[in-house]
């Protein structure tokens, strides 16, 4: 018998059953959910989903001036964040237990559907936009993530000198791989192979990932607060769609972005960057890793062209970042 599935008792006592059997069920999470406040629960998709939910938090926090409770695979996105009161591991029976007993428990990660086994529904609005209105949030938002660092974490940052760019060659290591995001680490290699007269550059990213020449080599490290830290302390960041372009934005840190054309800059990106695209017939495609068009979305994108997007940056260095605010 499944455990979900209690056995059926006498008419005049069911009710009493059934709550007896979901108590003994569910006492060990009942504990650690809110009673009349509402909570997260962010442990679902990949490390830069429950970044992106710091926006709902933020958003929520100023509406109703309550921190919320975050279950969560990755607690430092939470640490020292004002909307989030307290920060507990994800786990299924907690989806459960808050079900069976009425918890206002939020699921934001949880908005993005598949069409077929290589292709996302395109997003209606900004993916930050969907993930907060999933989670319940009625009025202003900022689209943007959100992360607060440590004095003593910055410090462990602090750059050689105040040129200092933070880069990525791939992001072939990340949980959910789409190729349709790989600009290509050789072009990265020719974009570090121009600017390096001009520029100290540092690599972030997977252990995995191509490791370019004329780069001080952060790869792999295991707390990602550090690379937060390390783009805090960068100029700007130059990589493409994914996990460390949200991580630059949580962190004050503007970015020049490979886009394609898979998806665009107002579906997931951020005004203050240089997002660099293409955009033929088929875009925005949103399919993972097949194309029929041998991505010339992205093969068009040359290197001179990136070039340009810093140059465009480095002008914009120095003034407050650029936010879209709207209103769900």
């Amino acid at each position: 018998m499944s455990r979900y599935s209690p056995p059926a008792p006498a008419p005049l006592f069911r009710s009493w059953w059934r709550r007896f059997y979901w108590l003994r069920r569910d006492w060990k999470y009942l504990a650690s959910l809110p009673w009349r406040e509402t909570a997260l629960y962010v442990g679902f998709g990949g490390v830069g989903d429950e970044l992106l939910s710091t926006g709902l938090i933020q958003g929520l926090h100023a509406q109703t001036g309550r921190a919320l409770d975050v279950y969560c695979r990755h607690p430092g996105f939470f640490q020292r964040n004002p909307g989030v009161r307290k920060i507990l591991p994800a786990d299924p029976g907690i989806l459960a237990a808050a079900e069976t007993w009425q918890r206002d428990l939020r699921r934001p990660c949880e908005w993005q559907r598949d069409i077929d086994a290589d292709r996302q529904e395109s997003p209606r609005r900004h993916i930050i936009a969907e993930a907060a209105a999933a989670g319940g949030l009625r009025g202003p938002l900022k689209i943007r993530p959100w992360l607060w660092l440590t004095p003593d974490e910055l410090a462990k940052a602090a750059p050689a000198g105040p040129a200092q760019i933070a880069i990525q060659s791939s992001g072939a290591a990340a949980r959910f791989y789409f190729r349709n995001k790989e600009w290509g680490s050789e072009r990265f290699q020719e974009v570090v192979r121009l600017l390096s007269p001009r520029y100290r550059f540092i690599q972030l990213g997977a252990a995995e990932d191509p490791l370019l020449d004329g780069v001080v080599d952060r790869r792999g490290l295991a707390d990602f607060r550090q690379s937060a830290a390390l783009l805090a302390r960068s100029a700007f960041f130059i990589g493409q769609v994914g996990f460390l372009m949200h991580l630059a934005r949580a962190v004050e840190c503007r970015s020049v972005i490979v886009y394609g054309g898979r998806e665009l800059p107002s579906q997931s990106g951020y005004p203050c960057n240089e997002n660099v695209t293409e955009s033929p017939p088929c875009s925005p495609c949103w399919q993972k890793s097949l194309c029929a068009y041998d991505r010339i979305c992205l093969t068009r994108i040359t290197p001179a062209r990136v070039i340009d997007a810093v140059e465009r940056l480095g002008l914009r260095l120095g003034q407050p970042l650029e936010t879209e605010e709207i209103f769900l």
